[in-house]
């Protein structure tokens, strides 16, 4: 169900030599008492702008570590197609985890996704994703699909994002009570924010 927690999808590269520092949470959403609450998962990284169609990222996993667990990402994201008309524009990304508790090693896992998206009236980027996250423990792709948006305010901006964690597992079998559709995964929320230093 980690499968891109926390982190909203990067759907486009910042412009070229624009530093952003980013921030996330949120993550599959369980049960409470009935009401569904999505994982409060956090993140906070930075991106920075290489040129128009490349950026490099990375982010700290914050909520881990209120388990003795340190984490991290890093990455690239390539602009593979310029939006044109109705035809998206198409980012793919590549990322690394790792996570340790410090002590008695590290598990790494790497992770691949893709986003199209459109800008809408200038001002709302909106997109669909895919993203597969290979578990080296159990040797398994974990798999998620999600639709957002984009909305700047100046040099900042506010996503908010709506995936499907693993639609292929078995949710029954999870020792929490998932929001889940048709007993297949779990579906959750993840809210992001940007703020852009310099570039355009």
């Amino acid at each position: 169900m980690a499968c891109a927690c926390g982190l909203p999808a990067h759907v486009r590269p910042v412009p070229e030599g624009t530093l952003a520092l980013e921030a996330g949470v949120g993550g599959p959403a369980v049960k409470l008492e009935g009401a569904p609450v999505p994982l409060p998962l956090s993140t906070l990284g930075a991106s920075y702008g290489l040129n128009g169609r490349w950026d490099l990222h990375a982010h700290a996993h914050l909520t881990p570590l209120l388990l003795g667990v340190a984490g991290m990402d890093a990455g690239a994201t390539w602009l593979a197609l310029e939006q044109d008309g109705a035809r998206p524009a198409l980012a793919l990304t590549g990322r690394g985890y790792v996570f340790s508790d410090l002590d008695t090693g590290a598990l790494f896992h790497g992770e691949a996704t893709a986003a199209a998206s459109w800008l809408l009236r200038e001002r709302f980027l909106t997109y669909v994703s895919g993203s597969a996250l290979y578990d080296v423990v159990e040797s398994d792709v974990l798999w998620s699909v999600a639709a957002g948006t984009q909305v700047p305010f100046g040099r900042f901006a506010l996503q908010l994002e709506v995936g499907w964690y693993w639609p292929g597992y078995d949710a029954s079998a999870a020792g929490a009570e998932w929001l889940t559709p048709g007993g297949r995964g779990a579906l959750g929320l993840v809210l992001g924010g940007s703020y852009r230093f310099g570039g355009p």
